[in-house]
Formats: structure tokens, sequence, C-alpha cells
């Protein structure tokens, strides 16, 4: 599972069987203490939340404004992970 992107606390990956989804998607997990969170955001045709995987209603606005200032950057890492090329984790 390559991390496409770290901003701050929050870690923007794939995982290998995403490529046979339909919908481009991103997952972004974040650790807070010992525990580990994991919320799901499909990527088109609208940014959208699928599981906020306990994450605040807050943070999850804070993750889909990440998203929209980086979906040209999320596109391009999903892209080379699709094509078996070599991701190199990008942090901001």
């Amino acid at each position: 599972m390559p991390k496409l992107l770290i901003i701050n606390q929050y870690v923007f990956l794939i995982y290998s069987s995403d490529l046979a989804e339909n919908r481009k998607h991103v997952h972004i997990e974040s650790k807070k203490g010992r525990f580990r969170r994991t919320a799901k955001f499909w990527l088109e045709p609208k940014i959208l939340v699928v599981e906020k995987g306990g994450f605040s209603h807050t943070e999850l606005k804070k993750i889909e404004k990440l998203i929209k200032e980086n979906i040209k950057l999320l596109n391009e890492q999903i892209e080379k992970f699709g094509k078996g090329q070599k991701i190199r984790t990008i942090k901001l």
C-alpha cells in the first residue's frame, strides 16, 4: 500500500486492490494515540466521503479540503501506481 501523500498527521494512500474498483478513491490514515483511524474518499465524479473511519465531522471537512487542494497530485500518483511505476511519497 503505497503512501501517495503526507500532510501533517494525514497519510493518503492506495491499496493494490483499489485499482479494480470502478471509481477512483483514496484512503486517509491518521494515528491518535494508540488508535489508527482510516477514512475513504471517492475522487470522482466528485470528492465524497465514503467511510468516516472514526474521524470527526470537522476533520473530514479538513481532509476534504486537503484533497481538493491536492487533487491533481493525488491523481498523478494514482496513475503512476496504476502503470506499475514506483511511487515516491510526497510530504507537504
